[in-house]
This record gives C-alpha cells, structure tokens and sequence, in this order.
C-alpha cells in the first residue's frame, strides 16, 4: 500500500475512534461519514463546531422537516468541516431548498444533500440557472427511466448540471453509456443507472469508461470482492480516474482489506468498507490531477463527497425502515 493511501487510512480509523467515543449513542455509520468527512478534508474533529451547526438546525427547522434526523448528523459534519461560518451556510440551505421547491423538486430525505451539493459547487448568483438546468436533467432521467428515477437522483442532477454541456448531450452520453454497460454485463437496475451518471464526470469517449468499468468490476472480483448493483458507483469513482484507475483498484483492494480487519470497522457493511476505501483512493489521486491541471472537473472531489452523505442517508433510512418493518410483524 503506498504511504499516503496509508497515512490517510490511519487517520480515518484513528477519527472514528474519536468520533465514536464522544458520540456513543449515535449509528456506526453516521460516526463514520464524520471520520470520513474529516478525513477527506485533511481536518481535526471538532465537536463543539458540529454541535453548533446542530443546535443551529434544530432552532431553524421545524421537528418533521427533512433537515432533522441523519441529514442533521450528515450535514452538521459536512458544514462544519468545510466552512468557517458554517450556520451561516445552512441559512444559505434552507434558501435554496426554498428554490428548488419552486422549481418542483419534491421535499424528500434527498433533498438537503442536493441543496448541500449546490452550495458547494455553485457560486450564489448562478444558482437558479443551475436549478433549472438539473430539473432538466431530472425530467428527462424520468422520462427514460420511470421506474428507477427518484428523490435519490437530485444531488447527482445537481452536480451534473455544472457541465457546460447541453442537456440533450449530457442525457445523451448517460444513456449510452447505460447501454454499453448492459452489454458488457451489468444488470439494469438503479444502481446502473447511479452508475451511468457519475460516468458523465468524464470527458472521455464512452466506450472506453465503460470497458475500464467492466475491467475494475472483473478485478474487484478475482480478489472475492463481491460488487452488487447499490455498489456500482463505486466502480464510477475509480472509472473516472482515467488509466489511473487501474492503480486505484489494487490500493482500494489492500485498504477493503485492512478495514476488514479492523476492530470497529469489521462490523461496518462490506459495501461501507468498498465505499471508504474508494473514497480514500480516488481523493489521492485528485490532488495528484490538481497538480497536474489534469482534472476532469473541479469538483469532482466534492462530487463524490455529496454522493456519498447521499448513499449514508438511502443507508440509513433503509435500515430503520426494515427495523420498523420487522418490529411491526413481530407484534402483530
């Protein structure tokens, strides 16, 4: 394993500790996107910040809005970590969500990730262009894909409307890339769909994404690392990569399996592990393509981020959901 991907791996397991113990009562999983979070932004855990931003969310926010629950743990880590005025920048949030809901995006657990997502990756006198652009993404996702378009495709919609690209091009290229994955042995479902979409991070020609995809995905399972259809997007973070996706995949290999070794982390779902060491990995290599002015897109680095509080909260709420359900048909 090379020494950063290890220094970065240690530091991460070194902040869920510290998170975990001052956070005793909350999920494993929230605790680790903070450690994640932190992580990935090279910062110190900050207790007293967060619980700021969290008090500040609960005073602003009415007990059965969105913003409460995991996206309040997930966002409090995320504005916290990045921002010097984080409250400030939630304030920002709640005028966007406003905006976005004029523009007919509908109030759902997702919702707040895609507000984050603008936030960080739009400056404020572009944002209601950027709004309407992503509702075209949206439409037209829906429209090819009824059943597997939802509230979980509004942070990518609004990451991907940053491309200069016009929304018929942008649909386009997510559509054939769609295919080509099919072809090459993808099952389609939602997660090829996720999938497709954070292929168009890329400028690049689709059939080769998509082969460097099906090489990544063939990889991960000669070393018994079973990839299902919620994991596919792991396969994007290291496909846009370029050829330096092939090196990611051997690192992301050795930190799945320090993880799984670990004494906290071992309990933690194989996807999370997938997902964290794809996430340590891919953010290596985009400080490398900054210093080479060879990034794809600037935000990239933050694209992923949002991707992954997305994923957390679909996590999460799944989770309780089966939970509920099971509690019910116990006691009926």
């Amino acid at each position: 394993m090379e020494q950063l991907v290890k220094e970065k791996l240690d530091r991460l397991i070194d902040l869920f500790q510290q998170v975990s113990s001052e956070y005793k009562w909350e999920q494993s999983l929230t605790n680790h996107f903070t450690a994640l979070t932190y992580t990935l932004n090279n910062r110190n855990f900050d207790k007293e910040k967060i619980e700021d931003v969290r008090l500040h969310i609960k005073k602003t926010t009415g007990v059965f809005s969105n913003y409460r629950g995991t996206s309040k743990i997930i966002l409090s880590a995320l504005l916290a970590c990045q921002y010097d005025n984080p409250k400030q920048e939630f304030d920002k949030l709640l005028i966007y969500d406003k905006r976005m809901k004029e523009a007919e995006f509908k109030n759902n657990m997702y919702l707040p990730i895609a507000n984050y997502a603008l936030l960080a990756t739009c400056s404020e006198e572009l944002v209601d262009k950027r709004i309407n652009k992503a509702k075209e993404i949206y439409n037209e996702m829906r429209s090819n894909h009824p059943w597997l378009t939802g509230g979980d495709d509004y942070p990518l919609s609004i990451l991907l409307a940053n491309s200069d690209d016009s929304v018929n091009t942008i649909i386009e290229n997510m559509e054939e890339c769609y295919q080509l994955l099919n072809e090459n042995g993808f099952g389609k479902n939602n997660g090829l769909q996720f999938l497709s979409h954070i292929l168009g991070f890329r400028k690049e020609e689709n059939k080769v994404k998509v082969l460097r995809c099906s090489e990544i995905f063939d990889k991960l399972k000669e070393n018994k690392m079973k990839v299902y259809s919620t994991g596919y997007a792991v396969i994007g973070f290291l496909s846009i990569l370029g050829e330096k996706g092939y090196e990611a995949v051997d690192q992301v290999i050795e930190v799945v399996k320090v993880l799984k070794s670990t004494k906290k982390y071992k309990w933690l779902t194989k996807e999370t592990h997938l997902y964290t060491a794809a996430a340590l990995v891919s953010d290596l290599y985009i400080e490398n393509m900054k210093e080479k002015k060879d990034l794809i897109q600037t935000s990239i680095g933050i694209s992923i981020e949002a991707l992954i509080a997305a994923q957390t909260v679909a996590v999460i709420v799944a989770a309780s959901s089966a939970a509920a359900s099971a509690g019910a048909s116990a006691s009926s």
